[in-house]
């Protein structure tokens, strides 16, 4: 059996978990769970696979259409199936997964550990020197009887020479702590790339049911969290446990009945943190989650910042963030009061395991049986010994603090997505890599596309039906259709589903007779341009908005495209041209100006396929008769699904299909359908009074 290394929580594992009942079972969750084909069957791991794919596996997906005679793979055998044994709140499990991830500044953070070993050694040598030096300079005051025979002795020459030790010892801690800067910042970098590219491969569904500011906390200041764990905390961690270790040893080197009495205070102290330990991360995980809703709160504020402003309602959004980040910090506070008492009880502890030693060590001096160097000594190793089992409470709570905002960050990366794509993440770094195969589309070539016994309701809304039951649409290659129906119909929905951003409940979606479900997500998107009723542009410039439809573009192309959708016309009167920045989120454009570069940026694509979703509802009658030439020389010869309510866009179609409570209730041309006196002539009717 061969050693394989997991895609997702890259865990180096040869424990076959579960058992199939064929080979296409195997391939089934290799192709779900994003494993390549190079990768051995048997080493499947469940880390990988996770209660929820458990779930996936043994019912049924709602990508699989329930109508394709032709999927015939088989189901996975749930009988020889073993259940995922690995358990979220498993410590040891997520501490092992971070130390993976850790892994490629394992020399960094190793080479700073090993300062310890200058560093607590020079340390533990203090107090010995230090009860030494006490113990000659008594014994020499004594003897020599002060008549200057002290010059034999000297302490300020001992003293300068321990000086220079501590000197060197400054230096290790300098070089410890600045591999561990340089360490952390690179952990918490590749951390973020990882989330981030998981967050990228998931599916619409996902990010309906997900808060946008819960996703932004997580990349900020969950990941932030594992730093210090790996890496300061961890390295802080080992030099307690060393000096705890090495102060208890010479403890019991210089007295071992002291050393018992100054240990008794110890096991309550352990037992005690197995408690807090629990607690703490169980409460940071909520008081993360808190700061993600405020996150949230301020994100959508933003986001609308002209409409909160046009009704007044600053008041009302700063109460909304305030409670929101209110109630965080209450908890947090609450965090903070459990590791406080938790603190204070170890620190009691430690002062008072010192308190012990100093009332029975003063009865051990005063009856002979130890020195007054000896007891000093004990006393600075009791101490180190103290202070280190106190850092150790600190560190030990920074930990179940990472470890909560571990198991966050690992729910969004162990996540495997209901819509599988090609776009692959590879590494513990995230870089996303393309493993699609060839289109099996002609480029150049029109292309049909068939509805079929479609049903659909948004996984955030099951019971709400949106399209279906019964949804049948036929369009041919090279058709232009305008699907028309009133507001809430299901008419936007359609291009979500072709586009294969959800599953379907029922039914197939085929494009030149090839089930979507077959084919690979990527491949199916290359094929359709979509200018939607309310584009979205990203920061940057128009140029750099426009080449996002093609990015490997020449600026030949990008400036054709441009000229065609009519961006030059207001761009040419802009100082910097089509390098003139949009803005977050394009704000810095008028909506007609935003439409126009949306429908630059798919004629640049140049998609067999065009679904112009109201794509020129933001224009004026001038500027929409321009696009409009624009549009009927790019979508010739292409298939054309226009969703519209303007008479002039409606009557340029081949042919209309009229939609209703998610189904088709008309199909015809304009003339056909006025003459018909139905559904579609009610709606015309509607839109001229209206208009009148």
């Amino acid at each position: 059996m061969m050693f394989s290394y997991c895609s997702r929580c890259l865990l180096r594992r040869r424990l076959p978990l579960f058992s199939f009942s064929s080979t296409n079972d195997r391939k089934r969750v290799l192709s779900i769970c994003g494993w390549s084909s190079s990768y051995s069957y048997d080493n499947i791991l469940s880390c990988s696979i996770r209660r929820t794919m458990s779930t996936a596996l043994t019912s049924t997906p709602r990508n699989r259409g329930d109508g394709d005679s032709n999927d015939t793979s088989p189901s996975l055998s749930t009988s020889s199936m073993k259940p995922p044994s690995i358990v979220e709140e498993d410590k040891s499990f997520v501490l092992q997964r971070l130390y993976v991830i850790a892994r490629p500044e394992r020399t960094l953070v190793l080479a700073s550990a090993g300062t310890l070993l200058v560093t607590s050694s020079i340390t533990l040598l203090l107090p010995y020197f230090c009860g030494n030096v006490l113990d000659a300079a008594i014994l020499e005051a004594t003897t020599a009887g002060g008549d200057g025979g002290a010059g034999n002795f000297n302490p300020t020459t001992v003293s300068l020479g321990l000086f220079g030790l501590t000197g060197l010892a400054g230096l290790g801690v300098y070089a410890r702590s600045l591999m561990l800067n340089v360490a952390g910042n690179r952990l918490v970098s590749r951390i973020r790339r990882r989330l981030f590219s998981s967050i990228l491969s998931q599916d619409s569904a996902f990010f309906d049911q997900t808060k946008s500011g819960d996703l932004i906390s997580r990349l900020s200041n969950d990941s932030w969290y594992i730093k210090s764990a790996m890496t300061t905390e961890a390295v802080s961690g080992l030099r307690g446990i060393v000096m705890s270790i090495g102060s208890t040893s010479l403890l019991f080197y210089t007295s071992p009945t002291l050393a018992t009495v100054s240990l008794l205070s110890l096991p309550p102290v352990f037992l005690m943190a197995r408690v807090v330990g629990r607690k703490l991360k169980d409460k940071q995980k909520t008081v993360q989650k808190l700061h993600g809703l405020a996150t949230d709160v301020a994100e959508e504020v933003f986001g609308g910042m002209k409409t909160v402003q046009s009704f007044n309602a600053q008041r009302i959004e700063y109460n909304r963030y305030a409670t929101a980040v209110t109630t965080a910090h209450e908890m947090e506070i609450d965090v903070g009061k459990t590791k406080a008492a938790f603190d204070g009880v170890v620190h009691v502890a430690a002062n008072g395991a010192v308190l012990l030693v100093m009332g029975y060590g003063g009865t051990l001096v005063l009856a002979g049986e130890l020195s007054a160097g000896e007891l000093t000594g004990f006393l600075m190793y009791s101490l180190l010994m103290a202070g280190n089992v106190s850092s150790l409470s600190g560190t030990y709570t920074e930990i179940m603090k990472s470890i909560a905002a571990a198991g966050r960050l690992f729910e969004i990366i162990d996540r495997v997505p209901q819509i599988p794509s090609s776009l692959l993440t590879s590494g513990d770094d995230g870089t996303i890599v393309d493993k699609s195969k060839s289109s099996p589309f002609e480029r150049g070539k029109p292309i049909s596309i068939k509805f079929d016994g479609v049903q659909f309701a948004y996984p955030a809304r099951p019971d709400a039906k949106v399209i279906g039951p019964q949804f049948t649409l036929d369009i041919d290659a090279g058709e232009n259709l305008a699907l028309v129906g009133g507001s809430g119909s299901g008419k936007s929905t359609i291009s979500l589903l072709l586009t294969r951003l959800y599953n379907l409940d029922n039914g197939r979606i085929l494009l030149n007779g090839k089930n979507i479900v077959t084919l690979d997500p990527t491949i199916v998107r290359e094929q359709i341009g979509v200018v939607a009723q309310e584009p979205l542009l990203f920061s940057g410039s128009i140029y750099d908005n426009i080449r996002y439809g093609r990015p490997n573009a020449s600026s030949e192309d990008i400036l054709e495209a441009a000229r065609l959708a009519r961006v030059t016309q207001f761009t040419d009167a802009f100082p910097e041209g089509l390098e003139t920045q949009v803005g977050s989120r394009g704000t810095q454009l008028s909506g007609g100006q935003k439409q126009r570069v949306a429908i630059a940026r798919v004629m640049l694509k140049d998609p067999p396929i065009v679904i112009l979703d109201e794509a020129t509802s933001a224009l004026d009658a001038r500027s929409e008769y321009h696009i409009n030439q624009a549009l009927h020389a790019m979508t010739k010869g292409r298939t054309v699904i226009s969703i519209a309510h303007r008479l002039s866009t409606i009557k340029e179609a081949d042919r209309i299909a009229v939609l209703k409570g998610g189904v088709i209730v008309e199909t015809g041309t304009f003339d056909e359908l006025i003459r018909s006196k139905g559904t579609f002539h009610r709606l015309v009717e509607q839109q001229l009074t209206n208009t009148l």
